[in-house]
């Protein structure tokens, strides 16, 4: 456990809710259009998009392996109780045990986000200041195997457009790394991007989003 080290010391951002049971987000008195799931969802094809759901389903499928693992971390640096059910340890060992996470300091946990001017929300998953003073912002992903975690690419969209955000509300604060924590049964690989390149991929995948609104 990380005891004194999860400190958890960013404020969230005023009048900014997020409803899990539909995963929106609303800002003051008005719902945001999007996500930055749902923007990214929009670059998959449809027979992406169907083999993702074949999967997503029942105690083994990838939103309960998501969501259990998700809640791992969460806890795992908040210093609290790691609560799960058996058949997640295989992936549970290796991701408590990351070197990433050794002797860091928490600055923020499902963190939600939004950009006003897009009508835009998110949520990271961590974010962390190392021992070697590095801050790094990191997502994490859960495969289903270590093939599958050889296969995973970085979610540098992603994290672009978290770093973005926490430029807007959090100016001060630098962002050394960005990293993509890859979860599988008996191993945990970590990504890491600049944030430039991240940003940048956010940048263009949004356009990529604006344009295919245009042409609805």
């Amino acid at each position: 456990m990380l005891g004194n080290q999860a400190r958890n010391s960013m404020q969230p951002i005023k009048f900014l809710t997020f409803y899990e049971q539909w995963h929106k987000y609303r800002l003051q008195d008005k719902w945001l259009q999007r996500s930055v799931t749902q923007v990214l969802g929009t670059r998959l094809s449809d027979d992406a998009k169907a083999n993702i759901m074949r999967y997503k389903d029942g105690p083994d499928g990838w939103a309960a392996r998501g969501e259990a693992l998700h809640g791992v971390v969460e806890s795992f640096l908040k210093g609290q109780e790691l609560v799960y059910a058996e058949r997640w340890t295989d992936w549970v060992d290796p991701l408590v045990e990351c070197d990433l996470f050794k002797d860091c300091e928490v600055i923020a946990t499902e963190y939600r986000l939004c950009d006003k001017r897009k009508s835009l929300g998110g949520s990271f998953d961590f974010l962390i200041k190392r021992s070697n003073g590095e801050i790094v912002l990191g997502d994490v992903k859960t495969v289903s195997s270590q093939s599958a975690a050889r296969r995973r690419k970085p979610a540098k969209e992603q994290l672009g457009a978290y770093a973005a955000m926490l430029c807007d509300h959090h100016p001060v604060l630098p962002i050394d790394k960005c990293v993509t924590v890859v979860s599988a049964p008996n191993e945990c690989k970590v990504i890491e991007q600049g944030v430039d390149d991240c940003l940048e991929a956010w940048v263009d995948s949004w356009d990529k989003y604006q344009f295919m609104l245009e042409d609805w």
